[in-house]
């Protein structure tokens, strides 16, 4: 166990995945039995009523705060008269934009755009807002620079960091995610109800509305496969009310929300669907692919090496950038008609095998250690 006074900085999170990896990650620590006195943890208050729903004992830390920052607002947060109590101080994701630096600090990283800006995304913009965002992740770089080691969820990432941004091979360690604990304990799945209509195949994906996510194509598959293939299929998602009301009536013919899940609601969200689709044009790691093979969904994802870093021959991969790719792809796989339980073990097997909730949490502790 740390035998340093660390701290663990997860008041940044407020939503996506690393609020899920920060919960379930924090949730370990306190099923480990250890003594964890020398620990301390700012959570915000996403995080925080995660825990609490899983009735953790975040009495194992030797501290234990709820406390948000935003964005650059954290630069003149109360947390910067804490930090120089610390040794470590290890931010689950970053940037840490906290004005004061650790002595030592671990940050997460997990900006594709940072590494790979000049994407299909960022093509279809205009000069002028190409380089604001351009000026957003310039000055976010600023802040990662600031860390004395770096922890990435795959190789590719630790690779893109050495070669566009010339960090040290040893200043980087990789550490998988993985799906939550959750996922293997049915007794703290939350039931929703998904209100369906009259189509044959229902396909969904857990996901904020980000660009990257590539969602918009999705209206055009469906219509792709209804006109082509004869196959009236329905995408799910779980936008908020805010990206909903943003989508136009074309998009809502094909796709429908139900609404933010909380992470006990989305085994349930997977249950009820017949597959997922993750078209996801950049990403450093998704859970997503991971989830949809544990609940023994197929899976149909972008052609792209996050993914397959992951999947490997467990997905049906299409070109995430052609509508009429991804549609074939789809039809495909449901006008077999032939089964294919056996595949789907195997490919959760293979999901729950690529790393663990616990894994992680010790791989963690051993960077904070070292």
């Amino acid at each position: 166990m740390p035998n340093k006074l660390t701290l663990i900085n997860a008041s940044n999170l407020h939503g996506g995945g690393g609020v899920q990896v920060a919960i379930s990650f924090l949730y370990e620590l306190t099923m480990m039995g250890d003594d964890f006195s020398s620990l301390h943890v700012v959570a915000s208050n996403e995080v925080g009523k995660g825990l609490l729903r899983l009735s953790a004992n975040t009495q194992v830390f030797g501290d234990y705060q709820i406390c948000d920052t935003f964005g650059l607002q954290a630069f003149n947060s109360k947390l910067n008269n804490r930090i120089k109590n610390y040794e470590v101080v290890f931010t689950i994701f970053g940037p840490n934009y906290l004005r004061v630096k650790a002595k030592k600090e671990i940050v997460g990283f997990a900006q594709p755009w940072i590494l790979n800006f000049d994407n299909p995304i960022s093509e279809k913009m205009s000069f002028f807002s190409k380089s604001v965002l351009r000026f957003k992740f310039f000055i976010q770089w600023l802040f990662f620079l600031r860390a004395d080691h770096y922890v990435v969820e795959l190789e590719h990432v630790k690779k893109g960091l050495m070669q566009s941004k010339g960090i040290d091979a040893e200043k980087v360690s990789v550490v998988y995610n993985t799906v939550s604990s959750l996922y293997l304990d049915k007794s703290k799945w939350k039931s929703i109800n998904i209100e369906k209509g009259t189509e044959e195949i229902s396909l969904g994906i857990v996901t904020r509305d980000y660009p990257h996510k590539n969602i918009g194509i999705l209206p055009a598959v469906g219509q792709i496969l209804e006109s082509k293939y004869n196959l009236k299929v329905h995408f799910y998602t779980t936008l908020n009310e805010l990206e909903w009301s943003a989508r136009d009536d074309f998009f809502k013919m094909y796709v429908s929300t139900v609404g933010s899940l909380s992470p006990e609601q989305c085994p349930s969200f997977y249950q009820q669907i017949d597959g997922v689709v993750f078209p996801s044009l950049l990403e450093c790691f998704s859970a997503t692919p991971l989830e949809a093979m544990v609940m023994t969904k197929p899976l149909f994802a972008s052609d792209r090496g996050f993914v397959r870093d992951v999947c490997a021959e467990y997905a049906l991969y299409f070109d995430p950038l052609d509508a009429n790719d991804i549609a074939h792809k789809i039809a495909r796989y449901f006008n077999t008609g032939s089964n294919r339980t056996e595949h789907l073990e195997k490919a959760k097997n293979h999901a729950l095998n690529f790393s663990s909730a616990r894994s992680r949490a010790e791989k963690y502790l051993e960077i904070i250690q070292q």
